[in-house]
């Protein structure tokens, strides 16, 4: 099994998109990319939109490679969108990549009434209807009945978490569970797998209680006991705040807990974590994001390592 995660956050993009290759398939899981429209009142600084194009053309790039794609739900930053801002994958990119593909997803049913008209727009722009696989088996792939989005809150809506297995590995998508529901968590512990690509708590918005945030630990070092790798992203890689507060708990941990840069062997670029950085030390030109939504700047520029923050 080979496991390529082309977005998520400590990559510089709000994303949790991986590409799982087994003997005889390739499973392309949640092709979507976001940046957070405002952060700290700013728009996303052009580092962050050259990051963004970079894991657009690799999503697009593994599209085009996959036997299956899996979406887990439909929010912006999990799957193309046919009305996309500038800075997220627009299902016109990728429309083409994706046709004569298995596409999986969420049923309707579990839906909320923005993902179902989304779904809805993926179904209409590639001629097809998404198969929902809730509970069921097809090869090396197994899903899982919807789970919380977050916390056991029926307001917050679910996710499908995917597992993918070989003669060698078990490996689980648990998309945003984000370690705040024990559902999720006795799922993966009876799926028993080896790896775990996971979101952890979303710590950088402020709402979540010192309970809820303990409560995510206990949950993490238990799974932690369990899975040989642990990669936590997502939400919690929004802060350097909650950036530590992971490097802290993998401190303790039984087994490896790392963020997806670190699997991937690359640097991490919380690019926006850093945004207020990033506008203070590399200077946005005015109209910058105007002249980007007309496609009239090139973020060439802002590639490099030059330009990493650490």
């Amino acid at each position: 099994m080979h496991i390529s995660i082309l977005g998520a956050e400590s990559l510089g993009v709000r994303s949790l998109s991986c590409i799982v290759e087994t003997k005889n398939r390739r499973i392309l899981i949640d092709p979507g990319v976001a940046l957070g429209l405002t952060r700290q009142g700013l728009l996303p600084h052009p580092v962050q939109v050259r990051a963004s194009e970079d894991t657009r053309h690799a999503i697009k790039w593994a599209a085009g490679n996959a036997t299956d794609v899996v979406f887990s739900h439909y929010h912006g930053d999990h799957c193309p969108l046919a009305n996309a801002n500038p800075y997220q994958l627009s299902l016109s990119q990728i429309t083409e990549e994706l046709k004569d593909t298995a596409i999986w997803g969420k049923a309707a049913s579990n839906l909320s009434i923005i993902e179902d008209k989304r779904a809805e727009a993926i179904e209409h722009g590639l001629g097809i209807k998404i198969k929902n696989p809730e509970g069921l088996t097809d090869g090396p792939l197994s899903f899982s009945y919807p789970v919380p989005h977050g916390p056991d809150d029926p307001h917050v809506g679910t996710v499908m978490m995917t597992k993918i297995e070989d003669s060698s590995d078990v490996f689980v998508h648990a998309s945003d569970i984000q370690m705040l529901n024990d559902e999720a968590i006795q799922i993966l512990l009876d799926w028993d797998p080896d790896i775990v690509l996971a979101s952890g708590p979303p710590i950088y918005l402020g709402h979540l209680s010192i309970g809820e945030i303990e409560a995510a630990k206990d949950r993490i070092l238990s799974l932690s006991d369990k899975v040989k790798i642990l990669i936590l992203d997502h939400h919690v890689m929004r802060s350097r705040k909650s950036e530590h507060w992971v490097d802290n708990i993998a401190s303790v941990a039984k087994n490896k807990i790392i963020c997806a840069a670190d699997f991937m062997g690359r640097p991490r670029r919380l690019l926006e974590a850093d945004r207020k950085i990033w506008y203070k030390d590399v200077p946005v030109p005015e109209g910058w994001h105007e002249a980007y939504s007309r496609s009239e700047v090139d973020t060439k520029p802002y590639k490099g390592a030059h330009l990493f923050i650490s």
